[in-house]
């Protein structure tokens, strides 16, 4: 089996680069799963970069760990602020996935650095709201006296695609644990519902996509955000019996989900 890709970056050059995108990955995996998409990307004239989240990939801090979920949104602020000054003067876009999609929108919200548009996919505003509710008493409790305590994700590479080589790239990947801290799940459930509350106040040009069936991220999440979000240019687009990583799907259906984006990015990107 060949060795994961274990850079914390990967950017992606467009010779004659129209746009730049920074690409937010979802929760319990990393950058280097974006190298493929991001030459895709980069062959379409959008310069694109991905980076390692707190404790994800080869980041040193704990796994799937995180104190406080601001410092995965500033460490997003602070990567686009460095790519942005990398290829100056080109409108810059960021694209989050899944857990990234939550730190794609407080990025929004904050309004720092300026965004061209913004791009959310599988977001997991829905996450939390079936079964046991991280954010009741006990939970913020015990992740305060207990916040690196392993909790199972239960993520089953079916529900990532249907390309069964994409199931088990993801399933054997050492990179991708199997845990995360309680604290990181509170902080994320607590992430979901201030990003639901800012939603309105978003004003960037936003793209919502998700799999029709997505059974890791519900779909109604990015219903739930088309019709809450400020911006008067916003997009939803869900695609029909696709699953949770619409990006990486069966080749005809990732073309589609290419085209979508690329094409969304290059019309503002013109204006």
């Amino acid at each position: 089996m060949t060795s994961p890709v274990v850079e914390s970056e990967i950017t992606a050059l467009a010779a004659e680069p129209k746009a730049a995108l920074v690409i937010v990955h979802g929760l319990a995996e990393y950058a280097g799963r974006y190298r493929a998409i991001a030459q895709a990307f980069a062959s379409r004239g959008i310069t694109t970069f991905a980076y390692d989240q707190i404790g994800h990939g080869a980041d040193d801090g704990p796994r799937t760990h995180i104190d406080q979920f601001d410092l995965f949104v500033d460490d997003a602020s602070e990567a686009c602020t460095q790519f942005a000054e990398r290829v100056p003067g080109v409108p810059l876009f960021v694209w989050g996935h899944s857990m990234g999609a939550i730190v794609a929108l407080h990025l929004a919200a904050r309004g720092t650095p300026a965004l061209a548009g913004l791009i959310v996919s599988s977001n997991s505003l829905e996450v939390f709201k079936a079964g046991l509710n991280p954010l009741n008493s006990f939970f913020r409790f015990a992740s305060r006296l207990a916040p690196k305590i392993r909790i199972p994700l239960g993520l089953d590479a079916r529900k990532i695609s249907h390309d069964e080589s994409m199931q088990r790239a993801y399933a054997n990947d050492p990179l991708i644990p199997k845990t995360a801290s309680l604290r990181l799940i509170v902080e994320f459930a607590q992430a979901c519902e201030v990003a639901r509350s800012d939603a309105p106040t978003i004003g960037v040009p936003t793209l919502i996509v998700h799999g029709e069936a997505d059974a890791i991220a519900p779909a109604k999440a990015s219903q739930v955000l088309f019709d809450t979000i400020g911006a008067s240019d916003k997009q939803l687009k869900i695609f029909p019996g696709l699953r949770h990583e619409v990006h990486n799907e069966r080749a005809a259906d990732q073309e589609a989900f290419f085209e979508l984006l690329s094409g969304w990015i290059l019309a503002r990107s013109a204006r």
